[in-house]
């Protein structure tokens, strides 16, 4: 039997395992730099990073409702564990102007992201997020620093915390405005004195909207 020139299909079963074998090599590529910065950093993956450094750094700020968590794998990389997260947004204080934002985070662990610290439709967010990678990745800067859940209180107030409990985010909040010229107000000023927990929406959101006033930085 002669093969088919115009249709070949032996190069489907190469086109799949040249998919596979960039998806291996991708997720060994993710995890090898995970593993450097971990033995680089001591036992955490990511540095502390503060709230100025997250609202200069990242080239999109939003706050929303979460309305879809799709777990799903990599379109083009089937083998690549994801989620595709859509926001209805409430603001955006840095970024693309839409009713809705969406992003795909890869998932090392995708068990585990299904729980607690997964995402889940009905979640109202503050995230500090990258461009999308190469690869239509992004995932919040600093890790689990850089997304914030907000909720309300038995008062109704608007609370904000991220995944770390706050820890270190406002730590040198004083000196990193004289440095970003950004003039604090004193209500401002007095979440230098935070060391961890909940802090009002508002008053975390007036202090983003400052720094990311100012030019952005890598």
């Amino acid at each position: 039997m002669k093969a088919d020139l115009n249709n070949p299909g032996w190069s489907i079963p190469q086109a799949k395992s040249d998919r596979a074998r960039g998806a291996r090599l991708l997720m060994l590529a993710l995890v090898l730099a995970m593993a450097f910065a971990a033995q680089a950093r001591g036992q955490f993956l990511y540095r502390q990073v503060a709230l100025p450094e997250l609202s200069q750094r990242a080239p999109i700020i939003v706050q929303g409702r979460i309305v879809e968590a799709r777990y799903e794998p990599h379109p083009n990389y089937p083998h690549v564990a994801t989620v595709l997260v859509t926001l209805q947004v409430e603001q955006m204080l840095r970024g693309p102007g839409e009713q809705q934002f969406s992003f795909r985070e890869l998932l090392l662990f995708p068990q585990a992201a299904r729980g607690k610290r997964g995402y889940l439709a009905g979640q109202r967010l503050l995230l500090f997020l990258p461009a999308a990678s190469r690869y239509g990745l992004s995932s919040p800067l600093g890790g689990e620093q850089g997304r914030f859940h907000i909720w309300r209180d038995q008062r109704g107030n608007e609370l904000v915390e991220n995944e770390f409990r706050n820890a270190g985010l406002f730590k040198g909040l004083a000196e990193a405005a004289t440095r970003a010229g950004v003039s604090l107000s004193p209500q401002q000023a007095r979440l230098a004195g935070v060391a961890r927990g909940p802090v009002p929406l508002e008053e975390l959101v007036s202090v983003v909207k400052q720094f990311a006033s100012v030019a952005r930085t890598e």
